[in-house]
């Protein structure tokens, strides 16, 4: 059996002329960590170390008030779409993005992400509460000037259904925070693939994203829709434990076993792949059959805002490059690893240095 290192050299070569297109978000995210204590005689400021920490502050203070000082990190380009695309496009796809990356052009701040950028809105503002064990976002709700298609066809000058439909991977994120991701996703179907021919060598890959606040009728329509991919493409869901228990609350009756929900998405809607990726392990379920990876645990992730975004797009570019089901699941837990240690996506060549350095 070849080891993960040994079949990414193999395969590496086929990314050269591989395609990612992929929309429609884009945020301006800033990075904060809420101070529970700040620092006296020379002594740093202490954070909230978990979640469960911050909420019982909050609990706490029920009834009454509070203030939470936040200390800033920094402020990067943020949303799923160019976190997906740094890490595909990091590892050698080449990758368009269609998405809210600026209001004419991409705002300067969307200037590092390794891919070509059409903006048909301005992007928006969310504030990253980062913890030990996760994240929370905060973010207004996003409104479009005009028909969300037509604003995504004109950015890409009439090009963004054959920007999509030749893509050997079309990838659509973050239906859960845009309003107007229905619509969107309803549009690349039927501009991009209702009457081209199937062709399950390629992929269309769908995250949710937090999809709690949505209602359950919701749900189940894109969940029937991503099932009409499937007809053209690999469909590929990918979600983390919440969304997949989020999901399963909403339209299969409350299922927690990761291995179940999997496969009973993929009898109900027929989606092919359903990958559900959590801190300690990842599930792939799969006409195969099943994969059960135990990931890397990061006890102290120098960053976590974006690395399920890195996860979904390297996992991306594994399935593209052609490497198995199981080699595709270690593939993506091995490159978040590194991202979670080093607060960067790395690049195929440093990926590989480690693998064969194991």
């Amino acid at each position: 059996m070849r080891t993960l290192a040994q079949a990414v050299r193999a395969c590496a070569p086929n990314a050269a002329g591989r395609t990612m297109t992929a929309g429609f978000d884009g945020f301006v995210d800033t990075l904060v960590r809420p101070v529970c204590r700040v620092g006296t005689d020379g002594q740093a400021d202490a954070y909230f170390e978990t979640i469960a920490d911050f909420g019982a502050y909050l609990c706490a203070h029920a009834g009454k008030s509070c203030s939470v000082e936040l200390a800033v990190e920094s402020v990067r380009a943020g949303g799923n779409l160019p976190q997906i695309a740094d890490a595909a496009g990091g590892l050698g796809l080449d990758t368009v993005c269609i998405g809210t990356l600026g209001a004419d052009a991409p705002d300067p701040l969307f200037a590092d992400v390794p891919a070509r950028l059409y903006a048909f809105a301005p992007p928006g503002q969310s504030t990253a509460l980062e913890f030990r064990d996760g994240k929370v976002f905060l973010a207004p709700r996003f409104t479009l000037p005009g028909d969300p298609w037509a604003l995504a066809q004109r950015a890409a000058d009439g090009q963004a259904d054959a920007l999509f439909a030749r893509a050997d991977v079309c990838a659509l994120v973050n239906w859960s925070e845009l309003p107007f991701a229905q619509a969107l996703w309803q549009a690349v179907f039927d501009h991009a693939f209702a009457d081209a021919p199937a062709d399950k060598g390629r992929y269309a890959f769908f995250d949710l994203c937090d999809c709690a606040r949505r209602a359950p009728e919701e749900i189940a329509a894109v969940l029937r829709l991503i099932g009409r991919f499937a007809g053209k493409r690999t469909a590929v869901l990918s979600m983390n434990e919440n969304e997949a228990h989020t999901v399963s609350d909403a339209v299969l009756d409350g299922e927690r076993a990761l291995p179940a929900i999997g496969k009973a998405l993929r009898a109900r809607f027929g989606i092919d792949e359903v990958l559900i990726h959590t801190l300690r392990e990842t599930v792939l379920c799969a006409a195969r059959g099943m994969v059960r990876e135990a990931a890397r645990f990061v006890e102290q992730p120098v960053r976590s805002t974006g690395a399920g975004d890195h996860f979904n797009g390297a996992f991306c570019f594994a399935s593209v490059v052609g490497l198995t089901g199981r080699e595709r699941v270690q593939f993506a837990n091995r490159y978040v690893h590194s991202y979670l240690t080093h607060g960067y996506g790395p690049t195929l060549p440093a990926l590989l240095a480690e693998l064969e350095a194991e």
